[in-house]
């Protein structure tokens, strides 16, 4: 064999092997394969959505000067004829690793066209950044928002937190904390929301606990990447027994108080079974709406909900604008 072409195939082995070995070593391969599969999200428009966008504006990639990477958020205002409508929170989901709240924007612009006024928050993305950054970027820019106020004259009096995938779970411990004193104390957030504002939750496809996401996952596959992704998110390989792993859980660290929430997820390849273990938990604290279906009737994967072309994607949708309308009436009343 040429010895030229003998050296570079040792080269390819050895880089092989290396890069075999750097799987083991590192979280980061795969949750760049997560990134990447993440990137450009699944939305489906809704039918009618010229009529969204007339009623809704955008401004996008607002700095809310996290002391942290990724801290912009877009806000998108209801130009309706009421002048004074609820705010939503939303995070966006990705495995905690992954995604972006430009792949949530036509959905939630469809939600604002109902009423409200939305700011979709990007966060940091782990393993560039671990528990509990995300979560403090959820306090920085609500701190800044309430600060500046003057500029985006938001009803901060009257406000819902939601979320989908990881962005759910990360909503449901941030109303944690604001409700239930020391309820997550390593988090290191405080409580900056008036616990009367906080009108709702939602929470959509949510793993409210990823160690049980990983023992529960029957694909070898599944586990191997929730591994990494936890690895990614909790800063060390064995993070499964870390205490604050269980400190955000729900499931496990049940909060008190809660409010009025709202849960949905798919059946196939997803969390319902957390859902609905978590929907039991919250009903004997406090109002809960879920959407779950039965797989005989719509076989539906993680996230379907921004499929707006999808029959149980747009009855979900208008469960929730209920959800929302009725939740917001009685605060009123």
């Amino acid at each position: 064999m040429n010895k030229g072409l003998k050296r570079a195939g040792v080269g390819l082995i050895g880089t092989a092997v290396a890069g075999a070995a750097y799987v083991f070593l590192s979280p980061k391969p795969a949750t760049r394969l997560i990134k990447t599969s993440f990137a450009g999200g699944n939305e489906v428009e809704m039918k009618g959505f010229e009529e969204v966008v007339q009623k809704t504006s955008v401004r996008k990639d607002i700095d809310y000067l996290s002391s942290y990477e990724n801290g912009t958020f877009d806000l998108i205002r209801y130009e309706g004829s009421q002048q004074i409508v609820p705010t939503i929170f939303w995070l966006h989901g990705g495995s905690f690793v992954g995604g972006d709240k430009s792949d949530v924007l036509k959905y939630v612009t469809s939600i604002a066209s109902n009423g409200y006024n939305v700011v979709s928050i990007n966060y940091a993305l782990a393993p560039d950044v671990t528990y509990p950054v995300p979560l403090q970027q959820i306090e920085e820019a609500y701190s800044f928002i309430a600060e500046n106020n003057d500029r985006f004259r938001l009803d901060l009096d009257r406000v819902f937190f939601a979320g989908d995938s990881n962005g759910g779970q990360l909503a449901s411990q941030f109303v944690g904390i604001q409700l239930n004193d020391d309820y997550a104390p390593s988090a290191e957030v405080k409580q900056v929301v008036p616990k009367e504002s906080i009108l709702g939750a939602v929470l959509l496809s949510a793993p409210y606990d990823l160690k049980r996401a990983l023992v529960d996952s029957t694909k070898s596959v599944n586990r191997f990447l929730f591994k990494r992704i936890g690895w990614a998110y909790f800063g060390t390989y064995n993070w499964e027994s870390l205490p604050a792993v269980s400190e955000a859980s729900p499931l496990l660290n049940v909060p008190s108080t809660f409010v009025p929430t709202f849960i949905a997820d798919g059946n196939d390849n997803s969390f319902d079974e957390q859902a609905k273990e978590f929907a039991t938990i919250l009903s004997g604290r406090t109002d809960v709406t879920t959407v779950f279906y039965d797989r005989n009737e719509h076989e539906l994967g993680h996230n379907y909900f921004f499929e707006m072309d999808r029959p149980a994607a747009s009855s979900t949708y208008r469960r929730l604008i209920t959800f929302l309308r009725e939740t917001t009436a009685k605060y009123q009343a």
